[in-house]
């Protein structure tokens, strides 16, 4: 039973942000490329973080993870905000979302990955199947609402306040990450918030 629960918990976590995508992009006609461009742009982007993370010292733990919160925060959100705003130049809040499915999908494989590694282990805790599920759906949540606050930044000229807005919520869900109700409560504040800058983010030409 320990066996298929890891299978089962490593097989949701990594389709869930791949089933999320199929269903966005028939729901809205989001485009799928902007979601390959940010699964790709996250491995430079924790390579990086994992070599700065590095030299960290690891005396007073609280001052690591607090060290490790902010500069992936910095790393992941800024790369989304160098990307949208400079590379991709999306128009689409629906494109926008698509990118934070992407995002979010390259932590879930990894995620997923660890636990098929743990097939044959002895010391799987029992609710693995079920932690990963509201980790991979929890994810797609937490990238994609702090996804739309920065492109609401990018499109109304207020990135000064949104991309640090967005780094601080990052950090804040990388410090209560093993929190789970903490760190779901804050979800949904994120989501709630994205979804008011959601529905500010006005383009004409986007059909809705």
């Amino acid at each position: 039973m320990t066996d298929i629960s890891c299978l089962l918990a490593g097989l949701v976590r990594i389709a869930i942000p791949i089933i999320a995508l199929i269903i966005w992009r028939k729901k809205t006609g989001a485009k799928i490329y902007p979601a390959i461009v940010a699964l790709l742009v996250c491995f430079p982007v924790f390579m990086l973080g994992g070599a700065i993370r590095s030299g960290f010292s690891y005396t007073v733990p609280f001052h690591y993870y607090l060290q490790q919160a902010l500069l992936f925060g910095i790393l992941e959100e800024g790369s989304k905000f160098l990307i949208l705003k400079f590379v991709l130049k999306c128009d689409s809040r629906k494109d926008a979302v698509s990118y934070g499915i992407g995002h979010s999908a390259y932590e879930a494989f990894g995620g997923g990955i660890a636990c098929l590694l743990l097939i044959g282990e002895s010391n799987v805790s029992p609710d693995i199947f079920f932690f990963n599920l509201l980790t991979a759906v929890g994810g797609i949540l937490f990238s994609v609402a702090l996804t739309i606050i920065i492109f609401y930044g990018i499109k109304n000229n207020k990135s000064l306040l949104t991309l640090p807005l967005a780094i601080l919520f990052h950090a804040l869900g990388n410090i209560t990450a093993e929190l789970l109700i903490i760190n779901f409560v804050l979800t949904i504040i994120f989501c709630i918030l994205a979804f008011y800058f959601w529905r500010k983010i006005f383009n004409p030409f986007e059909d809705e």
